[in-house]
């Protein structure tokens, strides 16, 4: 039981005492996209600050969200964290549906947040014959997506083969399809398109 609960004989309360302290589902979402150092997640949680980082992730440990990393240098989820990527998505979804986002100069932002929530968005096309790979990238940063009839799966760095479509823009660039579509060669044309009609618009 942890120390500060609801005190509810209910699913929804009891999942709300292990997950609803501030930052651990943006912990989450951040390993959901990949591996992370210590350092690298200090430096995605901006505000979170040193201390608390180690706190909250030795109880997401302790609960069984995260892999024992000893002798490790990476923090990884668990099953039961990865389990947790539906409940990221479908917020995500909402959000990107109903809240007015914000375009505060302060707040931070990676690219590779953009991945996950465009997997958010993604619908299925049953007539999709063949997967689409779609590589992005932008200076030092580089992504990949890939859309089937059935999924949709992405990483960080380099695929692992050869892109239907190279995107030189960041993921949440595909909001202006119509400016990214008339950059790209013809030939990559209609794998952009039918990637573009996998994702549901919020």
């Amino acid at each position: 039981m942890q120390a500060r609960n609801y005190g509810q004989n209910c699913s929804v309360a009891q999942a709300c005492d292990l997950l609803g302290e501030r930052w651990t589902l943006l912990i989450v979402r951040d390993l959901l996209i990949a591996p992370r150092r210590f350092s690298e997640l200090e430096k995605r949680l901006k505000g979170m600050g040193t201390n608390l980082l180690s706190k909250r992730l030795k109880e997401m440990r302790a609960i069984g969200l995260l892999c024992d990393s000893a002798g490790q240098t990476h923090y990884k989820l668990s099953e039961m964290g990865r389990n947790l990527e539906p409940l990221i998505l479908d917020i995500a979804k909402w959000s990107l549906t109903w809240v007015q986002p914000t375009a505060d100069p302060d707040n931070s932002h990676f690219p590779d947040w953009d991945l996950l929530a465009l997997k958010a968005m993604f619908k299925p096309d049953p007539t999709l014959e063949t997967p689409i790979l779609a590589r992005f990238n932008v200076k030092d940063w580089t992504a990949w997506a890939c859309v089937s009839s059935t999924g949709y799966s992405f990483g960080l760095g380099e695929p692992s083969a050869t892109p239907s479509v190279n995107f030189p823009c960041y993921v949440f660039s595909l909001r202006h399809s119509a400016k990214i579509f008339e950059s790209l060669p013809d030939s990559e044309r209609v794998a952009a398109k039918a990637f573009f009609a996998c994702f549901a618009e919020a």
